[in-house]
């Protein structure tokens, strides 16, 4: 018997160069709700995050809309922050997945809004547990892979 447990999910982190247009992504264009936005310069966070160059972190904590999972912008200040952005074959990237209806008119109307995808248009499962169901794959600001999701119809 283990001393510990994982009881709950509390957030996923997205490391972000420019937290006004992440915001304007995130926020404006996807329609996740901001919860709050606070500059932290206490020296704890540098010794959490470990990056002790740093000289803050600003944060903004996002509501996934109909959910309580919540996403969290970062952009570090006062020390380098190089992109991460990668192709999804590569070790360490990561991508974020929400649940859509209307993937369809989702993907049209972003896609004139400027957004990027890795695909030209949702692409629907031939085969195993989502079988029917579609998926896409855009980029954030920074490259970073958010997925939509469609369920398969019942």
């Amino acid at each position: 018997m283990s001393a510990w447990t994982i009881d709950g999910a509390r957030h996923a982190g997205i490391t972000v160069s420019d937290l006004d247009r992440s915001l304007e992504f995130y926020c404006g264009l996807l329609g996740l709700e901001l919860l709050w936005r606070r500059l932290y310069e206490e020296r704890e966070i540098t010794r959490i995050v470990g990056v002790p160059e740093a000289t803050g972190l600003e944060i903004a904590m996002l509501r996934v809309p109909e959910s309580d999972f919540d996403v969290e912008l970062i952009q570090y200040h006062g020390c380098e922050s190089p992109s991460g952005s990668s192709p999804p074959s590569h070790h360490g990237t990561g991508h974020f997945c929400v649940f859509v209806t209307g993937i369809d008119a989702l993907y049209d109307d972003l896609l004139a809004r400027g957004v990027t995808f890795r695909s030209d248009g949702p692409v629907e499962m031939g085969a195993g547990p989502h079988k029917g169901g579609k998926s896409l794959y855009s980029l954030d600001p920074d490259g970073y892979i958010f997925e939509f999701h469609q369920r398969p119809p019942r």
